[in-house]
């Protein structure tokens, strides 16, 4: 099987030279679960091939039964494309689609791209082996709960959906040996301090699946349904110490959309890496209303230097319509804070959600200036499929196009409200 990762890259080569490299950390899980059942995986990512030739040489490695793709809705038009380019070459591959674009419109994907034999909906380690043994047994489709495929008439057919995986622990570590590892290490990525340099090995890890929030423009629960699951403390530093040992790693995102929601256990994980003595850098994403001085502290210690915030809006009036949950004087302290723990803040900022106006732009503008943050991530407010902020959008009549092109992150032009223009005048 090969498990392909689209180009993902920014067209923007600053973006890029401040982001994480996309590392497929997904595919690793899925191949993980399938190496683990005794199948051949590769992984082909498509952000670091760099010519035609060595794309058709990836793809003649082996007769290939089985082409698995993952896809955002930002690059849903690129997976199309591999998709087609590649079925192509292997022509009796069967093909298989999954992440939170397939998930949240399976039906709509698979009108749009009928190369998809399959979609696999939400989590996939669970139900990629039934589908990968239903495949090669010419089994029953029916009884495969979370997968969406075409019955012998072509009417697309959507099975229940399939429950989380309860004990994540009971997964096997992500294949990392099927990842680029030296060719994430040369992409690198910099920081205003310059933390995250070209010449140490890169990796991403996820230490818990799912966020509690109920953002209006978040589709995490698309997949997660609003709830969050730990790993333990004691697997998590387990796989980074794996990493550290075997693939030399010193450098980890972690990939959680809210790593301190459990301060506790968060405490408890960097107590495990500086006990184990890994000495490793790494960054991850929290939110305002979860951190203490006491906490950033540990992290820093723990190896940690860099911290992102969903930010979003200076406008209580914005952040009450996004359901963001978090008050500008936690916003306040957190920035503050993390900066006196002697780490790098970055926060995320997001405009143009329907009802902001030029007053409410003035007081993320205000409060930008007062943060006076070490890095800000602007974007403009996308109606993802699954989000609250599209179904807001649909019955609301915003959606002044909706073809996916306009989806892409970070500056889609999809919205449309009085007052939008002068936001981006």
């Amino acid at each position: 099987m090969l498990l392909v990762n689209p180009q993902s890259r920014f067209q923007q080569k600053a973006l890029n030279a401040v982001t994480m490299p996309d590392i497929p950390l997904n595919l690793a899980c899925i191949a993980a679960v399938l190496e683990e059942d005794g199948h051949v995986v590769r992984i082909l990512d498509m952000n670091v091939i760099e010519t035609k030739h060595e794309l058709v040489n990836r793809l003649s490695e082996m007769d290939w039964g089985v082409l698995g793709f993952t896809g955002t809705t930002s690059v849903i038009l690129n997976c199309y494309h591999a998709i087609r380019v590649m079925k192509r070459v292997a022509r009796r591959a069967k093909v298989v689609l999954g992440g939170w674009h397939a998930s949240a419109v399976p039906a709509r994907t698979m009108e749009e791209c009928p190369e998809i034999d399959y979609i696999v909906k939400g989590e996939g380690e669970v139900t990629i082996k039934e589908l990968v043994k239903a495949i090669s047994s010419h089994d029953d489709l029916s009884k495969i709960l979370g997968i969406v495929y075409r019955d012998a008439l072509g009417n697309i057919v959507e099975n229940k959906e399939r429950s989380l995986i309860k004990n994540l622990d009971d997964l096997p570590f992500p294949a990392l040996h099927l990842l680029p590892m030296e060719a994430y290490r040369e992409i690198g990525f910099n920081t205003i301090a310059g933390y995250f340099k070209k010449d140490l090995y890169i990796s991403a890890i996820s230490t818990s699946r799912g966020c509690t929030g109920r953002c209006t423009f978040c589709a995490d629960h698309v997949i997660n349904h609003h709830t969050c699951r730990f790993r333990s403390p004691e697997k998590v530093v387990s796989e980074l110490k794996h990493a550290v040992e075997k693939y030399h790693v010193r450098i980890f995102f972690f990939m959680d959309p809210h790593f301190t929601l459990s301060p506790v256990r968060a405490r408890k994980i960097c107590e495990l890496i500086i006990k184990e003595k890994l000495h490793i850098k790494w960054a991850c994403q929290a939110r305002v209303d979860s951190v203490s001085p006491d906490l950033l502290a540990i992290m820093k210690k723990a190896g940690c230097t860099r911290i992102g915030y969903g930010i979003e809006s200076g406008s209580p009036k914005v952040l009450k319509i996004m359901k963001k949950g978090a008050s500008i004087v936690q916003m306040r302290d957190a920035i503050r804070w993390t900066k006196e723990a002697g780490m790098m803040a970055v926060i995320y900022l997001l405009y143009g959600m329907p009802g902001e106006m030029i007053e409410d732009v003035k007081l993320t503008r205000q409060l930008l200036w007062q943060l006076q943050p070490d890095y800000v991530n602007q974007t403009i407010a996308i109606p993802y499929p699954g989000t609250e902020l599209r179904e807001q959008a649909m019955r609301e009549h915003l959606i002044r196009d909706d073809r996916w092109e306009f989806y892409n992150y970070p500056f889609g032009n999809v919205l449309e409200y009085p007052g939008i223009e002068k936001i981006f005048r």
